[in-house]
């Protein structure tokens, strides 16, 4: 009994390899759009940047649905502020909403649904093909 535990344990401690941190390659860029839903009445996006809140498809006379929205996120190097970039197309217009962003970026979805992004599978911020 003591010999099979013993030779475990020198399985477990010499069989295993310590793993390498590797090094963060700059400029990350992180790219997510999301689609509406329903293409005729479009989604919800909230947009927060430091104090200013943006809207699209809270009240689709004061703000109109998002039919899609395009999100790219930059940081240009180590503790450099990150550059957001967003598109949004709403359904009432046939040309696009262009933001641009410095410094800490929130946004929330609703009605919408994940199309792409670049971020690594199992993380929940991939699209799941059913």
């Amino acid at each position: 009994m003591f010999r099979n535990i013993a030779l475990l344990a020198l399985a477990i401690v010499f069989g295993t390899q310590p793993a390498a941190a590797g090094q963060i390659e700059y400029p990350q860029v992180i790219h997510t759009q999301y689609e509406a839903v329903d293409q005729k009445t479009g989604g919800h996006f909230v947009l927060w940047s430091e104090r200013e809140k943006i809207f699209y498809g809270l009240d689709q006379k004061l703000f109109p649905g998002a039919r899609y929205v395009d999100i790219t996120q930059v940081t240009p190097s180590v503790g450099s502020i990150t550059l957001t970039y967003v598109e949004v197309r709403t359904v009432g217009s046939p040309t696009s909403d262009y933001l641009y962003l410095a410094g800490n970026v929130r946004f929330r979805v609703s009605g919408m649904t994940l199309k792409s992004s670049n971020f690594p599978a199992g993380g929940g911020m991939t699209p799941t093909h059913q």
